[in-house]
């Protein structure tokens, strides 16, 4: 599951602030700031959508400053190739 935390009320206080409480949630596997419309992309493993639901409205939506999410779901894996094969850009 992609979760894109929009609409936030931006400044490099509250931004701090979204970071380590989205760091502090268990579920959370990653976490990305990002360019357009949303701040954060957060990876997040969860077993089922009462988990999901649960995050988002407990954990996500409750974070100061964060005022709307927006979500993606994975409905299976196509490729996923592990670590990239950076060995190339060794020159």
């Amino acid at each position: 599951m992609a979760s894109s935390p929009g609409a936030v009320r931006q400044s490099p206080e509250t931004a701090a602030q979204i970071e380590q409480s989205l760091l502090a949630i268990p579920a959370v596997v990653a976490c990305y700031l990002v360019s357009g419309t949303s701040d954060f992309l957060v990876e997040a493993a969860i077993p089922d959508l009462g988990s999901y639901e649960q995050l988002l409205l407990a954990q996500i939506l409750a974070i100061p400053s964060v005022t709307e999410a927006q979500s993606t779901f994975a409905i299976r894996t196509i490729l996923s190739r592990g670590p990239l094969p950076l060995d190339h850009w060794r020159h």
